[in-house]
């Protein structure tokens, strides 16, 4: 699908956002039944603030004052005594707390419990076992290693100690000691659990190199070999042995372990980086032949891949005749474009004639573009073309040196070639393409006139292209922006009219309305409204039209107009609909998970993994059974439950949305609210709902917000490295941690969800407040950061067209679904009035 800035992009509520301007692994465990008592009330960081510089002097008794007199103080009646919360709660506020990330204060508790002499036995193990995994985590290595260890040789049978080994390891991984860590993972082995017998053996390898011990490395991984659970796992060994070999001086072992390696690969990236690295070892060997077979095996065959590129260069290095066809290809392919010009120019010079004359002359045109070498690389387009008419290139020929010329700045020769193009090559697929990059070409350049002629053009000549509802609707609003209403207004309609069940429809439905209003029609305004609040009710452009037509726009609302489910009678109405129309005989249990998926050794290293704080790992395993269950709604809904009690609240809400695709309903009001509230849930209920009201913040906006960024996930990041459950970059949390007096600030506590989650809410109250409450300008402020914000509302003087026409893909995207996400939201939390309160 083409984008350009005017272009719609409506998409699915799953989605996350990708960059956000806010934009390893917080190891959590399931979340603990809640309390009776309101744990998280009032509830603050702990970090201290840093101190202010300037104290505020005491200020000293005037001179000329008059004395006070001295009153006998009538004595303070005694406060009555807060009674300390009960072992249970303590309990229950620790693990909260854990939960959250605060580990500090989670030690505490846990610390404060064991010396509890109201506390019963089970409640003491507990507390043993957790003050040392909350010093683990918050890496206070030598306590937790005292914790720990006292917990293994106090309760030597407690099922959690295999666990605790593994933990162990990972304290003396944290002070650097190998052979502690060696130790600890042995432990465990001899437990007899093998669930994370892999991941045991790999640790003991890795230990061992650390300690420069590469025979007892080599043993450890060649055990991991024989119990690796799958492919993916043996190749991963056999190149730990490898480099184990390799740096005992044994290369032809390591070869060895490359060939086999070789047996069972299959991905070409992956087959490249083996055929280089079988290379060094054999180079390594002495044998220098046989290495650069090698190298140009990976250099011939996987042109693509960057490890072919380093196989090159060595072959180079060496004065090793290559290819200059592959040489310029696998040049290309790293980005080594100028090389890549120089060996496809040799090629051809050498023999113009060869077969591969076409296939060189493409990518020598291309790495010319590339490179900069504008004027040459449009030479070389043309002559590619006129060489090579039927080439399955040529269309794209055309566009990359139409493109060519656009970067020249030579935009009247760009959107000749354009059209050109699409005259000359009319039935072509790419044909609606270049006009459609003739239309955005114009309208960079500010031309609005013209780029609307040329969308329709597009539309005129194309009328079935995939793209032309949305070029027919980027006509209408480049009219409606410079204030052609009537012909907007009409193009609106003939998109409804032909185009009725396109994406393109909906949002035209809702400015069919803006239309009518600009040309003061209320009445036709209003009935368009309607029809755009009936069509898409939930979509972005339907809530939009029920604004204008109730005359209220969007307020946000508080914790205290909050309503929440019964989960239990909600959750048996969910199961009948679900045995309504599922192919089954026994529903007896619908929400126990099939002992297919608990009792495989996929699940059950997940949740191992899950116990040792090791969460990213424990998320691919689960991942991968996600995966494969996809297409069974009754096993989506049984891991939707699953994942939910493991904290795993991403996949959680990926099964149930899953589920909700799977499920025979026209819309997503007919699905039962329990399964609306696990793809629209209140995770860390507590923990927002208090942020948001100290921070005088919508609390439903706040979770919509979350969603949208993490799906509740507190280990994810971005590509553009925002972390956490709102996302938020390094360099902005330091600029909030300044501005709230944070303290010392790690760039890691953002992953941790009580600092992500209080900085997320302070960042969009500071947008909320800088543009006067408006949501949707708060939201895109959050995403683009408020400075593009203000230029380009100021650009708009419209909200809706603010919208619609910022100049980047994903805040236009990422306002659309958090306002949707902020409606469903609304609609399943708020309190509903009563028939007599209306």
């Amino acid at each position: 699908m083409r984008m350009t800035v005017v272009t719609l992009g409506l998409f699915l509520l799953l989605g996350v956002g990708g960059i956000s301007a806010c934009q390893r692994n917080a190891p959590r465990t399931p979340t603990p039944s809640p309390s009776s008592e309101p744990i998280a009330q009032g509830y603050t960081p702990t970090r201290s603030p840093t101190p202010s510089k300037t104290n505020t002097p005491t200020p000293s008794p005037s001179a000329t004052s008059a004395a006070t007199p001295t009153v006998t103080p009538t004595p303070p009646i005694p406060p009555t005594p807060t009674p300390p919360p009960s072992p249970s709660a303590r309990l229950a506020a620790a693990r909260q707390a854990f939960d959250w990330g605060d580990y500090p204060r989670a030690a505490d508790e846990f610390a404060t419990l064991l010396n509890d002499p109201g506390a019963d036995e089970s409640e003491i193990r507990l507390a043993a076992f957790w003050v040392g995994r909350s010093a683990l985590e918050d890496a206070d290595y030598e306590t937790a290693l005292a914790s720990l260890r006292n917990f293994v040789d106090t309760y030597p049978d407690d099922p959690q100690v295999p666990t605790t080994h593994l933990l162990l390891a990972r304290a003396y991984q944290g002070l650097g000691d190998w052979q502690g860590v060696t130790d600890a993972l042995q432990d465990y082995l001899d437990t007899g659990d093998d669930t994370l017998a892999i991941y045991a053996y790999e640790g003991i390898g890795d230990a061992a190199m650390l300690a420069l011990d590469y025979d007892r490395a080599a043993r450890a991984y060649a055990s991991g070999l024989r119990v690796a659970p799958d492919n993916g796992w043996a190749v991963h060994m056999r190149e730990e042995i490898a480099q184990a070999e390799l740096a005992q001086g044994n290369p032809d072992k390591a070869v060895e372990q490359y060939d086999a390696i070789l047996e069972i690969a299959r991905f070409r990236a992956y087959r490249a980086r083996i055929l280089y690295l079988a290379g060094q070892a054999l180079a390594a060997t002495g044998d220098e032949e046989a290495a650069y077979e090698r190298y140009l095996q990976a250099v011939n065959r996987y042109p693509e891949a960057y490890d072919s590129y380093l196989a090159l260069v060595e072959l180079v290095n060496s004065n090793v005749p290559v290819d200059d066809h592959q040489r310029g290809l696998v040049d290309y392919h790293a980005g080594a474009y100028q090389p890549a010009t120089e060996a496809f120019t040799r090629y051809l010079e050498a023999d113009p004639s060869t077969y591969k004359e076409e296939d060189a002359r493409w990518y020598l045109a291309l790495s010319l573009k590339a490179n900069g070498n504008l004027r040459q690389a449009i030479q070389g387009f043309k002559e590619f073309i006129e060489r090579h008419p039927e080439s399955e290139h040529v269309a794209e020929a055309w566009l990359e040196m139409a493109e060519a010329y656009a970067w020249r700045d030579n935009v009247d020769q760009s959107l000749d070639t354009y059209r050109e193009f699409a005259e000359e090559n009319a039935q072509s697929p790419m044909a609606p393409e270049a006009l459609w990059k003739a239309a955005e070409l114009e309208f960079d350049g500010g031309d609005l006139e013209r780029a609307a002629a040329s969308f329709r053009d597009l539309v005129d000549r194309y009328p079935t292209d995939e793209d032309t509802p949305e070029a027919l609707f980027n006509a209408a609003l480049l009219d409606f922006r410079r204030g052609e209403f009537e012909t907007a207004r009409e193009d609106w309609e003939v998109l409804i009219q032909d185009y009725p069940d396109s994406r393109a429809s909906v949002a035209a439905r809702y400015w069919l309305g803006k239309a009518w209003l600009a040309m003061e029609d209320p009445s036709e305004a209003e009935a368009a409204f309607e029809a755009a609040l009936e069509w898409a009710p939930t979509s972005f452009y339907g809530l939009r039209a029920a604004e204008i037509i109730d005359e209220a726009p969007l307020t946000t609302a508080s914790a205290d107009a909050l309503s929440f489910p019964n989960p239990d009678g909600d959750q048996v109405k969910a199961e009948e609909w679900l045995a309504s129309w599922l192919p089954i005989t026994d529903t007896l249990d619908l929400a126990s998970l099939d002992p297919a998926i608990a009792e495989s050794p996929a699940f059950r290293r997940g949740d191992a993994l899950l116990a040792v704080g090791r969460r990213g790992d424990a998320l691919e395993e689960f991942d991968a059974i996600k995966e494969m269950w996809w297409d069974d709604p009754l096993h989506m809904y049984q891991l939707a439950l699953a994942f939910r009690e493991r904290g795993l609240y991403r996949l959680s809400i990926v099964a149930a949305e899953r589920l909700t695709w799977l499920s025979p309903v026209s819309s997503r009001a007919e699905v039962p609210d329990f399964i609306q509230h696990l793809s629209f849930p209140l995770y860390y209920r507590e923990l927002v709902l208090s942020e948001a009201k100290n921070q005088d913040v919508d609390p439903l906006l706040l979770f919509a917000l979350i969603r949208q960024e993490s799906l509740f996930e507190p280990s994810i990041d971005s590509p553009a490295d925002a972390r956490g459950l709102s996302q938020i970059i390094p360099p902005t949390g330091e600029w909030i941690a300044a501005r709230l007096g944070w303290g010392e600030f790690s760039e890691n506590d953002l992953y941790l969800p009580y600092v992500n989650i209080h900085f997320g809410t302070f960042y969009l109250s500071v947008q909320l407040a800088t543009f006067d409450e408006e949501p949707i300008a708060a939201l895109a402020a959050y995403n683009a950061g408020p400075g593009h914000i203000h230029r380009w509302m100021e650009d708009a003087h419209d909200l809706d067209l603010f919208v619609e026409t910022m100049p980047f893909v994903e805040p236009r995207r990422y306002v659309r679904n958090v306002y949707e996400q902020y409606a469903h939201y609304r609609r399943l939390y708020l309190n509903k009035p009563q028939p007599e309160d209306r």
